[in-house]
């Protein structure tokens, strides 16, 4: 009998162990309009799809610097978007919202979710507003971490800052004839001269350097070069947020100079919690704990 009872536990553990590990793999799909996205699953728990920034970026940041705790509790979907990192894509793809969201609703059904989290991070929020606004029967629920919903505000916000860091007028930057996007332009370049560009981001210059060694260049960045053609994602997104009538996690960081530190006030979901740290853009490597904490807190709610 004890042998039966040892045989069924172990064929338990086997199956249990199975469960988890489907839910660790990478593998690429294909679009309907025949682009190869990169996805990468991890963890497990309710569904979440990272919607990273940049633009133009990759997801790696987020999983390699920290945010991975959060398949603890989550099933994390991790997407390369077109013309991103392992993605395929080039200068004649189609980078247009409309399709940068339609990528995403066709990997959740591949992946046969009926509903799922949606985690954007700084630029990713654009694309998920955006995304949840179309589709509000699919999203449970969504973690905004330090997004930026108006890139407008986004650079006006930019240029004030880096004139702060600089100690120099934001006349040196905003010039007639120039327009908002080159002053930003600007006002980077100054900063990366002068290696200051860590302040707008972080406090501690290391932890920028952590981030900067995870970025590769020599992968795809096709989206971030072509999104400018795109003018919707000029538009101000924090006007659909009043739509958006799902539970939501805001993650705001008071040294976030980058997206702004009081962005998240002009946000309008009626139904969101707040959680302002004493972080810079990436409260996922700066303080992890908190930001586990403060996720299944949120996510405790939603059963």
């Amino acid at each position: 009998m004890r042998n039966h009872i040892f045989a069924f536990l172990m064929f338990l553990f086997i199956v249990a162990a199975g469960s988890v590990q489907a839910q660790n793999k990478n593998f690429y799909f294909t679009t309907s309009d025949s682009v190869q996205l990169y996805v990468r699953v991890a963890g497990q728990g309710k569904p979440c799809v990272f919607i990273h920034g940049g633009p133009g970026s990759w997801p790696k940041y987020y999983y390699a610097l920290g945010g991975n705790i959060t398949e603890q509790d989550m099933t994390m979907i991790y997407v390369d978007q077109r013309g991103s990192g392992r993605s395929g894509g080039d200068g004649s793809t189609d980078y247009s919202l409309a399709r940068v969201v339609k990528d995403l609703e066709e990997i959740r059904a591949h992946l046969g979710y009926e509903k799922w989290i949606v985690m954007p991070h700084s630029f990713g929020g654009t694309i998920a507003t955006e995304y949840v606004y179309s589709h509000p029967n699919r999203v449970l629920a969504t973690i905004y971490v330090n997004t930026t919903l108006n890139l407008d505000y986004a650079k006006s916000n930019g240029i004030t800052q880096a004139a702060r860091i600089l100690n120099v007028p934001e006349s040196d930057f905003l010039k007639p004839g120039v327009s908002k996007t080159q002053a930003f332009g600007a006002v980077w370049s100054k900063l990366n001269e002068k290696d200051m560009a860590y302040k707008m981001m972080y406090r501690d210059k290391a932890q920028f350097q952590e981030m900067a060694a995870v970025m590769d260049t020599t992968l795809n960045w096709h989206f971030g070069s072509n999104v400018w053609n795109y003018p919707e994602y000029e538009q101000d997104f924090t006007l659909k947020t009043a739509a958006i009538n799902v539970p939501t996690l805001v993650f705001a960081g008071i040294y976030d100079y980058s997206v702004g530190p009081e962005h998240y006030k002009s946000f309008q979901f009626p139904k969101a919690t707040y959680r302002v740290m004493k972080t810079g853009h990436c409260p996922y490597q700066e303080q992890p704990k908190d930001f586990q904490k403060y996720i299944r807190k949120f996510l405790a709610k939603l059963d």
